[in-house]
């Protein structure tokens, strides 16, 4: 059940911002022309920002790490970050 939702969570958050910040980088990159038709960069851009909502908010993953660790902690258990 539950083992893996912190890392899930954690996964969901890192995975969509890494995206949406390399296809930023590369509309900076390329200036202008980056959001124009002759590049695939704006429509890519379009779908990497929408991949932190899709499944929830970056807060809301967040929000749901921190809730889970804190329980652990506040029930006198450990987490092993490893």
């Amino acid at each position: 059940g539950g083992e893996a939702r912190i890392e899930v969570s954690l996964i969901k958050f890192f995975a969509a911002r890494v995206l949406h910040d390399v296809i930023d980088r590369a509309i900076q990159v390329h200036g202008g022309r980056g959001l124009t038709d002759l590049s695939p960069l704006g429509q890519m851009y379009i779908h990497a920002r929408g991949a932190r909502i899709y499944d929830g908010p970056d807060e809301v993953h967040r929000m749901v790490v921190a809730r889970r660790i804190l329980k652990t902690f506040a029930d006198g258990g450990v987490y092993a970050f490893d």
